[in-house]
This record gives C-alpha cells, sequence and structure tokens, in this order.
C-alpha cells in the first residue's frame, strides 16, 4: 500500500470514530424496558421514524448557536407502548452510554413534553454529537425549561429507557 493510500485509509478510519461518519449506516435501537422489567422492546430507528414527529428549534448550553431538533415526543412514543402516563407515580430512567442516568417523572412528561431527538438539523445525531438519541426540551421556549433540574434530565447518547 502506498503512502497516500495508507494515510487516505487512517483519515477514513479517525473521521469515522472522531466526527461520527457512517452513523448513518448504522442500524441503532432503543431498548425500553417495561412492567416491571418483564418485558422488553427494541425500536429501530425506522420504527421510531414512522411515529408522529416533532421538531422545534431551540438554543442548549452544550451547544453553539440554535439548532432544529427532530423526533418522538415522549408521551407519544409512551402512548404507541400503550403506557398511560396520567399517574402522578410513574417515572422513565434513561440509561446513556457514557452510564450517566436520569429519571423523569410522568407529571413532568406531561408538563415540559421532552422531545426524544434523534436528528440535529435534518441529520442523524452520532454518539459524538450527543446521539443517537437525547432527551431534549424547548429551553428557548420557556424560562421553566431553563433549570439544572431540567439539565439533569436532558439525557443523550441515550441506550435504554424504563418505565416504572
Amino acid at each position: 500500500m502506498g503512502l497516500i493510500a495508507l494515510r487516505l485509509a487512517v483519515l477514513v478510519v479517525v473521521g469515522m470514530t472522531v466526527f461520527g461518519w457512517g452513523a448513518r449506516a448504522q442500524a441503532q435501537t432503543l431498548e425500553i424496558i417495561t412492567n416491571n422489567g418483564s418485558n422488553s422492546v427494541n425500536m429501530t430507528m425506522k420504527q421510531l421514524t414512522e411515529l408522529p414527529l416533532t421538531e422545534f428549534t431551540t438554543s442548549t448550553v452544550w451547544t453553539e448557536g440554535v439548532d432544529r431538533y427532530t423526533g418522538v415526543l415522549l408521551r407519544d412514543l409512551l402512548g404507541h407502548l400503550d403506557i398511560d402516563i396520567s399517574a402522578n407515580s410513574g417515572t422513565v430512567t434513561f440509561d446513556a452510554v457514557d452510564g450517566y442516568s436520569a429519571s423523569i417523572s410522568f407529571p413532568t412528561v406531561r408538563s415540559a413534553e421532552p422531545l426524544l431527538a434523534f436528528h440535529r438539523n435534518d441529520r442523524p445525531m452520532s454518539i459524538r454529537s450527543q446521539g443517537p438519541f437525547w432527551l431534549i426540551f424547548n429551553y428557548d421556549a420557556d424560562a421553566r425549561f431553563r433549570t439544572e433540574t431540567l439539565y439533569a434530565l436532558s439525557v443523550w447518547q441515550i441506550e435504554r429507557l424504563t418505565v416504572e
């Protein structure tokens, strides 16, 4: 292999690793656990995009500028799974690839309408850019969304959610 070809190959591998190039080709799934752990469903990106989609434009404390986020409202995803969020005692726990975990109450799901985002500016989000799934709020829509409490619930790199 010539020196130029070797350098090109290294550049491609580094680009895929560092910048998430090629993320579109990955079959990303979200594990959803319900019924006290007795039921587990893996939803593919294709299945998620077939649900009613929502998008909004907002800034975040973790990114620069204003971006457009597209995904499924958490309440719509739970409704699709026949999970009734009208109770005040239920929670959804989000587990991230890096081990971070946060739980959101059903009342907060109803009042804050968090979005399980999987596209930013019409592009899939790689793990390097908070993807493949990011629980995000419309921070610019209301000052009540710009609190440390909601920032702590804004889990990215989500791989699993558990409904209790």
